[in-house]
């Protein structure tokens, strides 16, 4: 008689929290279809690659799977079946498409099946649709049901909405998860309780700008940095601290452009984590002009000070570009002077490159030397990490 063996299945995660999140919930479809976690992509049946688009090294490294998948080829070994999720996918797909989907297809002839950000659920029938899963799998599957497997024991990460419009010159996100969208409440609420019963106790929320969760449309561009509004977001963090069980609410990520007074009242609770990551972007107003921030650095300094007064003990993450277009030293040498203000304790610097399709990338020259953009980003480096140690 020959002996079940279960399908196995075999996630890579490339980008931020909101891929972390996806890929629990994907992985917690495949449970409930029986596929179990295997740590060896060689030992998989199916395989997952969600991946990012934020920048090209993102897309080279999610490339670069085909060179793996081509030695165990060439070895005689088995391929798994193969699915490409993620924000390459959103990018080619839906109403914002960046560019075609047959120029991703051709260089990822080894992916079998895609799915963009949004198709997650789709999941199901596209594996039945491959015989992956037979009848019985697909009709016993409830994606009401579904929670995300978590491979840590106490934090969870909590996908707030999906997708974006704020559409900043150099951001894909706009194309690669579209319009934005909120979760209900009681949705979110209902997945937080979820994990507590199991004996999860520290949540992070994530969304491409969780500030705006909540808002309409018009709401949310009327907004300004610093000012009475009074915000969804607020509440729904007010909500969570008093759920029994929960210890501590981190959130992903904020832009400076819409955090109230209201949201910075939040922080007084005692469960909001003592960290923040708030992108900035640069350091001066001309150039966060030119990239489509609706925030100036003085709005940023204004709202770091009044922050603090009320958690004085706060931890502060940015993400930073160098060589925008058109980026002089001058204005350079003003993010230069940011840093040595404000002591950062995480900051992502990343060297401006051109997305296809991004607003930077059709209207702006990429008039920055790559050799400049990198002695750029390698002194900005240095004064991050010379004063914070001085921290």
């Amino acid at each position: 008689m020959e002996t079940y063996r279960p399908q196995k299945y075999y996630i890579t995660t490339f980008g931020c929290q909101a891929n972390e999140a996806d890929s629990n919930t994907m992985a917690g479809i495949l449970e409930s279809l029986g596929f179990e976690r295997t740590e060896n992509m060689e030992d998989s049946d199916l395989y997952i690659v969600n991946t990012c688009s934020v920048r090209q090294k993102s897309e080279d490294k999610a490339y670069g799977i085909g060179k793996e998948l081509k030695e165990m080829e060439e070895e005689g070994k088995d391929t798994p079946f193969i699915v490409m999720a993620g924000c390459m996918v959103g990018s080619v797909t839906g109403e914002r498409q960046r560019y075609a989907f047959e120029e991703l297809k051709k260089r990822t002839p080894w992916v079998n099946e895609y799915i963009n950000p949004h198709q997650i659920m789709n999941l199901p029938e596209i594996l039945f649709r491959n015989g992956l899963i037979n009848e019985w799998a697909i009709q016993k599957f409830d994606p009401d049901k579904v929670y995300g497997s978590q491979t840590d024991t106490k934090h969870v990460f909590i996908n707030i909405s999906t997708g974006c419009d704020n559409f900043c010159a150099f951001c894909v996100v706009p194309y690669s998860r579209g319009a934005e969208i909120s979760r209900s409440k009681d949705e979110i609420i209902r997945e937080i309780q979820h994990y507590l019963l199991r004996g999860f106790t520290d949540f992070t929320l994530c969304a491409q700008n969780v500030n705006s969760w909540g808002l309409s449309m018009v709401d949310k561009f009327e907004i300004r940095s610093g000012s009475d509004q009074k915000l969804p977001f607020a509440e729904l963090l007010r909500e969570i601290h008093q759920l029994d069980g929960v210890k501590k609410i981190d959130f992903l990520s904020s832009n400076p452009f819409d955090f109230t007074s209201d949201l910075i009242d939040v922080f007084k609770l005692p469960k909001i984590s003592n960290y923040l990551h708030m992108a900035v972007q640069s350091g001066n107003n001309e150039v966060l002009k030119r990239m489509n921030r609706r925030h100036t650095i003085e709005d940023f300094h204004n709202l770091v000070e009044r922050i603090k007064l009320e958690k004085p003990n706060l931890e502060l993450g940015t993400d930073i570009i160098v060589g925008f277009p058109g980026e002089t030293e001058e204005e350079f040498l003003d993010t230069i002077k940011l840093f040595e203000k404000i002591k950062f304790d995480v900051a992502f610097i990343s060297i401006y490159s051109p997305r296809k399709g991004t607003p930077s990338e059709k209207h702006l020259k990429d008039n920055v030397p790559l050799t400049e953009k990198k002695s750029r980003h390698a002194r900005l480096m240095e004064v991050w990490q010379k004063n914070k140690l001085k921290k």
